[in-house]
């Protein structure tokens, strides 16, 4: 294991285990309110008024908790990035030493986090302070308290850059404190302990660094069971959230009869002939909906296709700018495609106008995103020995990405555009809700309308094409693998 990665993984299985214990600590308040509410009679919306001290303790706790998993225990987190400690005399670490470790783990982990969020705050307020002078609140250095208010341009501008000086001079020697700080107490490589390790005499190790390392199974181990543990409490709490209730959805079934009834007697009256209202038929609606969805993958990919490689980390992340570039666009990829087509459609439609070319806009940033996360991907998992083979003849880098990766990376690229499009001609019918043209909006119409013959019309002509379509891109699949 590179030793660059080994405190981010120390850093990433304390961040696991201390948010299970917090993600327990949500379980546990949700039943406590959804209990008392069953037995107390309250409103539904009804909430347990936890005193604030009770929020700190369950923060604390399950901080306290976490550390004391991975001193007596071998932990989810340890588990899952393959850490283990181990003595460095012996290779077993006793009970004792275990004990040891805890409480000198709580205060060096805790100090590492109280110095980090003292390193923070002066960012914080600078950020702060540019916001309450750019929206005309006046000097603050914590939201909602201003020091000075906006007065005359030399005295505001006097006032900010000092408040702004101050700030940066503060910044910079919290930020060395705390830099100092870190290096003596935890662990920044592979050949440089922590303080707790060092005082007791044990050493953290990635198990691809240890000769003999016994893997029990899941059911003997403390991970194990909390993996269990947790897996249950979320499939407990999701059916109380949800309020699933199966004896409603068997004894109520009779209601949508006459539902089924109409819908499985399609009226194709406007599949040629337009709607009044409309002025729009089934068939063009549905031609309208499947340029839609092939406009929006062709510019998707367009985009998607240059944008992946600044989101591979085996491309960029050669230094730190390449390591910048490719964590914005990571996070890019996250954001677009975390927010639902249907609110890009609302979006552009305010934007341009509701029809289709919004509802093609609102497509082609998900499909951009979608394809982007998914090329990146791919580009990461490709063999790198024809990289480094082209590399060694003293190609250039971009000579590298089009001989070396491209040629592995076409055949996935273009299955992942074909499933695609399958999928953006069946959000197109979703956005149609907001009407983002399509025959989304034929379909929500005749539905608010209680059109049910002519809705099912629409739902068969969409379910066809996406069968057409489902089965077209599966063949094209087979052919390019």
């Amino acid at each position: 294991m590179h030793a660059k990665s080994f405190p981010t993984r120390r850093f990433m299985a304390f961040a696991v285990d201390w948010l299970s214990f917090l993600y327990l600590s949500y379980c546990t308040y949700f039943l406590i309110n959804h209990w008392y509410r069953e037995i107390v009679t309250v409103r539904p919306s009804y909430q347990v008024p936890f005193p604030v001290y009770a929020w700190i303790a369950a923060f604390a706790g399950s901080f306290i908790l976490a550390v004391l998993w991975e001193n007596l225990g071998l932990s989810l987190g340890f588990r899952a990035f393959g850490l283990r400690v181990r003595s460095r005399s012996t290779g077993f670490v006793t009970l004792g030493k275990r004990f040891q470790r805890f409480p000198l783990d709580v205060l060096s982990t805790g100090g590492l986090l109280l110095i980090s969020g003292l390193a923070a705050a002066p960012v914080a307020a600078l950020v702060t302070l540019f916001v309450g002078v750019g929206n005309g609140a006046g000097i603050s250095l914590i939201p909602g308290v201003v020091l000075w208010p906006v007065a005359g341009w030399v005295s505001t501008f006097g006032y900010f850059a000092a408040a702004a000086g101050i700030l940066l001079v503060v910044g910079a020697v919290v930020f060395v404190v705390a830099r100092a700080v870190f290096r003596s107490t935890w662990v920044i490589s592979k050949g440089h302990p922590a303080l707790v390790d060092r005082i007791v005499r044990t050493d953290i190790f990635h198990v691809s660094d240890l000769d003999n390392v016994t893997h029990l199974p899941w059911f003997r181990t403390s991970s194990g069971w909390m993996a269990v543990l947790l897996v249950g409490f979320s499939l407990y709490v999701g059916w109380l959230m949800t309020e699933i209730n199966l004896s409603a959805l068997i004894q109520r079934a009779g209601v949508t009869g006459y539902l089924w009834e109409q819908l499985l007697r399609p009226d194709f009256t406007h599949f040629l002939v337009s709607e009044p209202v409309l002025q729009n038929s089934l068939l063009t609606a549905l031609l309208e909906t499947i340029f839609m969805a092939l406009m929006a993958t062709a510019i998707g990919v367009l985009f998607a296709f240059p944008l992946s490689f600044l989101g591979a980390r085996n491309i960029m992340a050669t230094g730190p700018v390449g390591w910048t570039v490719y964590t914005v666009m990571r996070g890019f990829f996250n954001v677009v495609r975390s927010v639902e087509t249907l609110i890009w459609g609302i979006i552009f439609g305010v934007w341009v106008g509701f029809g289709p070319f919004a509802g093609m806009l609102a497509l082609t940033a998900h499909t951009i995103a979608a394809l982007g996360k998914l090329y990146s991907e791919q580009v990461e998992s490709i063999d790198p020995g024809p990289l480094e083979a082209i590399a060694a003849t003293g190609a250039r880098r971009w000579q590298v990405v089009l001989y070396g990766v491209i040629p592995q990376i076409i055949p996935s690229y273009l299955a992942f555009t074909l499933y695609r499009w399958d999928i953006n001609i069946r959000m197109s019918t979703v956005i149609g809700l907001v009407g983002a043209g399509g025959i989304g909006r034929m379909l929500f119409y005749y539905k608010n309308d209680g059109r049910w013959g002519e809705m099912g019309a629409a739902v068969l002509l969409i379910i066809a094409v996406v069968w057409l379509m489902d089965y077209t891109s599966g063949r094209v699949r087979e052919k390019i693998r």
